[in-house]
């Protein structure tokens, strides 16, 4: 029933009032009506309404005027639809940027006007129902690790335990789990003062990267036109992580070794010795003890890094935080992206608990921006999540479901490890039709490693 919803009309068209409060009324809904701003002002005080239906131009006060009354004297401004009919475009921003919900211009038929009134009260049925609501704060937004999961807090106490001590730390895991975060935290609580150096071994090619690691002085190489300071070197007494380190080349690995045990290194041309003093932090999602067997990582490095490991687990493994990470993620977008999302329903928390999250947070982040950034009012709701498909494919993109069939790749023959990496990951662009980025998350790696691969295998879009 409708009757327990409130609308006040305010227009100084009388023939207006009457027609609109006689079909509101038959809808069920209990309509007040004022003359001019002054009387909705008086009336508001009184009957509280769910919605007003404002004219903007009247005597004694005007529409806007009115709206900004009431902007100033109430916590919270009802629901407002402004109508005019002038169709002034200004007025209409104008009434927007104060807070209204809805603009119609006049003659309003009576269909058009149930259909707003509806959707606008519904946006209330919604809050009422919402789980969450999102603090509204002016604090910088600030990215950082969150849960309390069982598994989360063991993370938070090896953190804690790295106080004090320079060791290596290898942060493994499946994509998109937050190993970057993990990386962030360590150096936050144990040198926030000093650098924060990153480098992705995927991402730069084998003949740079040592120039990028340990630096090289001017004419060591072609093109080699200035010194330049590597990343060893530029993080002082910080943290240096490298991303994707089961990308990194064997000669650099053997290199990275002998930093790791001295605690020094030669820039590329360079005879003077310089020192390391920060701390590695080494992120993967690759199965190094595999890459070991296959003499693709070297084992002695491999102990090296794994002084102190930290695995970070998959969103499947702590979905009691999923409510906590969607809170967070609803304040990321409204802070980084503008968005202005204040709650989200329980019946949406409840269908984003029973997605499988096959990219983790990474993708339940892209859900929530998604959401977010389409959502026609402020709060998020079942149907917000309408690209996300039960059983945990999201359908913003071709999907590759079908489980590959061994013969799909060998035609009989018997492949190598390397030539049906090649073929499968042919196959799976193909299946996507080349969106790289869905094919990256599917085969489980970076779009850097995907990018790396297909130079590597010379695949192209045309084969």
């Amino acid at each position: 029933m409708n009757n327990e919803r409130k609308i006040l009309i305010v227009d100084d068209d009388t023939s207006i009032l009457r027609s609109y409060q006689k079909f509101l009324e038959s809808e069920g809904y209990r309509v007040f009506v004022a003359r001019d701003g002054r009387e909705g002002f008086i009336a508001v005080e009184k009957e509280h309404p769910d919605l007003i239906l404002l004219d903007i131009n009247m005597p004694v006060k005007t529409g806007l005027e009115l709206l900004e009354d009431l902007k100033r004297t109430f916590d919270k401004l009802p629901l407002t639809i402004m109508m005019t009919a002038y169709g002034d475009l200004d007025a209409a921003v104008r009434a927007m940027n104060l807070g209204a919900y809805d603009f119609l211009t006049k003659p309003v038929g009576l269909e058009k006007l149930c259909f707003t009134v509806r959707r606008a009260l519904e946006t209330i049925s919604l809050a009422e129902k919402a789980a969450y609501f999102i603090d509204q704060d002016e604090t910088p937004y600030r990215d950082t690790i969150v849960g309390r999961d069982a598994l989360m807090v063991d993370i938070y106490k090896t953190i804690s335990s790295l106080n004090g001590n320079r060791a290596t730390v290898l942060v493994y895991g499946e994509s998109g789990t937050g190993k970057e975060m993990v990386a962030r935290a360590i150096h936050e609580n144990t040198s926030p003062k000093e650098p924060f150096v990153a480098i992705n071994c995927a991402a730069v090619p084998s003949n740079l990267i040592e120039s990028e690691l340990m630096g090289h002085v001017k004419g060591a190489f072609t093109g080699a036109v200035a010194s330049q300071t590597g990343k060893l070197e530029a993080v002082r007494g910080g943290t240096l992580v490298l991303d994707e380190i089961s990308e990194m080349p064997l000669e650099m690995q053997t290199k990275l070794l002998r930093v790791i045990q001295e605690k020094k290194f030669y820039p590329v041309g360079s005879t003077e010795q310089k020192l390391f003093n920060g701390r590695i932090v080494a992120i993967t999602n690759k199965n190094l003890t595999e890459l070991i067997e296959t003499g693709r990582f070297r084992q002695d490095l491999f102990y090296r890094l794994n002084v102190i490991s930290i695995k970070v687990p998959p969103l499947r493994d702590h979905l009691s935080d999923l409510k906590m990470l969607v809170v967070h993620l609803i304040k990321k977008a409204n802070f980084v992206e503008k968005t202005s999302i204040e709650s989200i329903t329980q019946e949406a928390l409840d269908f984003l608990g029973s997605y499988s999250w096959p990219g983790n947070i990474r993708e339940l982040e892209n859900a929530i921006l998604n959401a977010s950034v389409n959502a026609k009012d402020k709060v998020l709701t079942r149907d917000s999540f309408a690209f996300l498909v039960p059983g945990g494919v999201a359908n913003t993109a071709q999907t590759c479901t079908e489980a590959p069939k061994f013969e799909d790749f060998s035609h009989g023959e018997l492949l190598t490890l390397h030539e049906f990496e090649k073929r499968y990951i042919e196959h799976v662009l193909k299946k996507l039709n080349w969106h790289k980025g869905r094919t990256a998350e599917v085969l489980g790696i970076t779009r850097p490693t995907l990018d790396k691969r297909i130079e590597e295998y010379g695949l192209t879009k045309n084969d």
